[in-house]
C-alpha cells in the first residue's frame, strides 16, 4: 500500500491539476485494453526476448541522458546513481504499463519509458545547447543501437536462421530501438521530442509547452491507444524493415 501511495504522490507531483481525473482516464484505458486483448495474447519466447530487449534499450536510453548532462556540467544523475547500466535503477512501473497496454492490444512492438533521469537544466553549461543534447541523447543512442543491429543483420542474414535465437535478438534490437527513437521524437513533453523543441524555442513556445506538459501523459496514452502512432509511422517502419533484406513479414498495423 505504501508503494502504491508513493506512485500516486509522484504522479500527483507531475500532474498537480486534475490528478484524480487524469489517473481515472488512464486506468479506464488500461481496463479497456485488458478486456480487449487478454483473450488473444499469447506468451512465447519472442515475447520474453522483446521485453528483455526493451528493458536493455531503455536503460541505454536513460544512461545517455544522464551521461550527457554530466558532460555539460550537471552531476545530478551521477550523484543519484543513475549513470549505470543496471536496469533495476531505471525501471518505472508507469513506464511498464504502456508496453503492457500495447501487448494486450495485439501489437508485437513495445513502447514505454524508464524512470526519468534527474537533470538540473540550470546547471548545464551552456544551458540551451546542453538542454538540446541531453534531450536528443537517448534518441541518438537508440538509433546507434539500431544501426549496429542492422549491420549485423545484413552481415549474418544469409548465414543464420531467421527464426533462431541470435537473429531474433538482432531483429528485436533493431525494431524496438527504431520504435523508441521515433516514438520519442513526437514533439510532446514529457517525450524527448517535446524537450528538443523546448530547448530551441522562444518564450511563447516554452510557455505553451509548460502548460502542455500537465496533460502530456494523457496525450501519450491517447496516441498509443488510438493507434495514431502506428498509422503515421507505419510506412516509415516498413521502409526500415526493408533495409534488413529479410522477409520477416513484420508490418506495423
Amino acid at each position: 500500500m505504501d508503494k502504491i501511495r508513493g506512485y500516486y504522490n509522484r504522479f500527483k507531483i507531475m500532474n498537480p491539476k486534475n490528478t484524480e481525473l487524469k489517473l481515472g482516464i488512464i486506468i479506464f484505458f488500461i481496463f479497456i485494453a485488458i478486456l480487449k486483448g487478454i483473450r488473444n495474447i499469447q506468451f512465447s519466447w519472442e515475447l520474453l526476448i522483446s521485453l528483455g530487449v526493451f528493458i536493455v534499450s531503455m536503460t541505454f536510453h536513460e544512461v545517455a541522458h544522464g551521461y550527457t548532462a554530466y558532460i555539460f556540467g550537471d552531476d545530478t544523475a551521477k550523484r543519484a546513481g543513475r549513470i549505470t547500466l543496471n536496469p533495476l535503477k531505471h525501471l518505472d512501473i508507469a513506464g511498464l504499463i504502456l508496453p503492457l497496454l500495447i501487448l494486450l492490444s495485439g501489437s508485437k512492438f513495445l513502447i514505454g519509458w524508464a524512470k526519468p533521469v534527474p537533470v538540473n537544466f540550470y546547471r548545464l553549461k551552456p544551458e540551451r545547447l546542453g538542454s538540446f543534447f541531453v534531450a536528443i541523447a537517448g534518441i541518438v543512442v537508440n538509433m546507434l543501437i539500431a544501426f549496429i543491429a542492422l549491420v549485423f543483420i545484413r552481415l549474418l542474414g544469409n548465414r543464420l536462421d531467421i527464426s533462431g535465437l541470435p537473429m531474433t535478438i538482432l531483429i528485436y534490437l533493431y525494431l524496438i530501438n527504431l520504435l523508441l527513437a521515433f516514438f520519442n521524437l513526437i514533439p510532446i513533453t514529457p517525450l524527448d521530442g517535446g524537450r528538443i523543441v523546448y530547448s530551441v524555442s522562444g518564450k511563447k513556445v516554452r510557455d505553451f509547452y509548460d502548460r502542455l506538459e500537465k496533460y502530456g501523459i494523457l496525450i501519450v496514452f491517447l496516441i498509443v491507444y488510438t493507434g495514431i502512432f502506428s498509422n503515421v509511422f507505419g510506412y516509415i517502419f516498413n521502409f526500415f524493415i526493408d533495409l534488413t533484406g529479410l522477409h520477416m513479414g513484420v508490418v506495423l498495423k
